[in-house]
């Protein structure tokens, strides 16, 4: 399906996610106006300094340097290819999903999202929660939430994004029949009572996505985008409460401490 057609009947009569135009946004201001609050939002300018950072060129090279594991679109294996293939192919089947640990490659993370779990010291191994994303055009993320409850941001790198974020107010609705609320039903939004709120990303724009907030995304260009998963003050309860139900106590443990820890250190920053 060519998503751009879908979303030229569709693109003015949805609400927009909030837009944020201001290049000196501070971490205080963020998370007051969309952190605690648990408000999307697209940051177009925030982030501009860090997208000009990029050496494009070096991560071009590095892309081209071998053959990757490509995901599935549709539950198949993975296919090993170049990423030249995979771009002249055109293929909606499979996207490119690199962690950032895996490749010779660095990208600064945004320190507006300060993340618990990411700077909590430990010897316990961590998982690494950012990742560089590549899909071609008309590839996409179906409706989903994210990891462990955390927040999410996305920096746009190249092409164009095309989101659709719920508020949370419908999640119980929405938990009981999600495959009604996303892609696959997606010529039918307009006709529904609950309607997502929708933005285009463009390069050098970060997406919010608050925690345990319904979502999907759709690729209207090729595109690529560097994205993580955080936990902080404004979201620790979040996450509290989706460990407190796992069955792995060392797990929730692991959690509790570094939710204490920063609290803490939250509290003598505040004093």
């Amino acid at each position: 399906m060519d998503y751009n057609k879908v979303f030229d009947q569709i693109k003015d009569k949805l609400p927009s996610i909030e837009i944020n135009d201001f290049s000196d946004l501070t971490a205080k201001d963020f998370k007051a106006k969309y952190g605690y609050p648990e408000v999307p939002v697209l940051l177009k300018s925030r982030f501009k300094n860090l997208y000009e950072s990029i050496d494009f060129e070096e991560l071009d090279k590095t892309f081209h340097s071998k053959e990757w594991e490509f995901e599935s679109t549709e539950e198949k294996e993975a296919c090993k290819m170049s990423f030249k293939s995979y771009s002249e192919s055109g293929s909606t089947a499979y996207y490119l999903r690199l962690n950032m640990k895996s490749i010779d490659f660095q990208i600064h993370a945004p320190q507006i999202f300060e993340c618990w779990y990411k700077s909590y010291p430990t010897e316990k191994e961590k998982k690494e929660l950012t990742w560089l994303y590549y899909g071609n055009k008309n590839t996409f993320t179906n409706i989903h939430t994210d990891v462990w409850k955390f927040n999410s941001w996305l920096l746009l790198l190249k092409g164009k994004k095309l989101w659709f974020i719920y508020p949370k107010a419908y999640n119980s609705i929405i938990k009981k029949e999600k495959e009604k609320f996303g892609i696959e039903n997606i010529q039918n939004l307009l006709n529904s009572n609950i309607k997502p709120l929708m933005v285009v990303q463009n390069p050098g724009e970060m997406m919010y996505v608050p925690s345990d907030t319904f979502h999907f995304v759709i690729n209207l260009e090729t595109s690529l985008a560097y994205t993580g998963n955080f936990m902080n003050e404004t979201n620790y309860e979040n996450v509290k409460q989706f460990f407190a139900k796992s069955d792995n106590k060392n797990n929730k443990k692991f959690i509790n401490n570094i939710i204490a820890t920063g609290m803490t250190n939250f509290k003598i920053r505040n004093l």
